[in-house]
């Protein structure tokens, strides 16, 4: 029988949506999230019972606003993102909504645009677990594209810091790739995409340390990516 989520787990530092996160006390590679909170969802039924934990980012303010060579300058696709229980009626077998609050505003430097963020989390004691976090940047000066610009520096700077584009796709996404993530000794994975001028952040973690399934794992992420990327349709 597989134990529930034991408190408190470790936190790393911070991601910072649109621009690289700050690198890791005495050097080494920069870390893809920041001040993590655990939560959770149980994600397909039938991929087997392998739980998994995320970690969730505080508000934040950064630095400086990226550049980004490959975003597309066009007007904003959103003006506002979806609920949880949307994003969690796309999926079969999810336990109770355990965190539905709704979108508040997020820090960010970049004076063209104005952030939204969204955080969902559902969880099941001995299953799997999981969280969806978005961004929503919104362009101050309407049809310039800041907006989708800075959502997709946010990839361009997660694919930079190791993450695989998905070649396949993600529902709607208009970019996405597989993440990794190393905030305990349980495997963990993810999926960081943006679609048009959102960003989104998906993060599961096997609760077993035992369970080395990376495949599975990666189902998992999709899937949820999916539910995201459709929920904002």
């Amino acid at each position: 029988m597989q134990q529930g989520p034991q408190y408190p787990y470790q936190q790393q530092q911070p991601y910072y949506p649109g621009y690289p996160p700050p690198p890791q006390r005495g050097g080494g590679k920069t870390a893809l999230v920041i001040v993590l909170v655990v939560a959770g969802v149980l994600v397909v039924a039938g991929l087997g019972v392998g739980a998994f934990f995320l970690l969730k980012p505080d508000k934040h303010t950064v630095a400086a606003p990226p550049s980004s060579t490959s975003a597309p300058a066009e007007p904003d696709k959103y003006t506002s993102l979806p609920r949880c229980p949307e994003v969690g009626s796309r999926m079969d077998g999810l336990p109770p909504l355990l965190r539905d609050d709704a979108p508040e505003p997020a820090g960010t430097s970049n004076d063209d645009v104005t952030m939204t963020q969204l955080s969902c989390s559902w969880m099941k004691s001995g299953s799997s677990s999981g969280q969806v976090t978005m961004y929503l940047s919104e362009s101050k000066t309407p049809g310039s594209g800041a907006g989708t610009r800075w959502s997709a520096a946010g990839y361009d700077n997660a694919v930079e810091d190791g993450g695989k584009p998905i070649t396949a796709g993600i529902g709607q996404a208009t970019k996405a790739a597989d993440v990794d993530f190393h905030a305990s000794s349980s495997l963990q994975c993810g999926v960081h995409f943006y679609q048009g001028n959102v960003e989104a952040i998906v993060i599961v973690q096997a609760a077993d340390e035992q369970d080395r399934n990376m495949d599975r794992c990666r189902r998992n992420a999709h899937k949820l990516a999916e539910a995201a990327s459709e929920s904002m349709s």
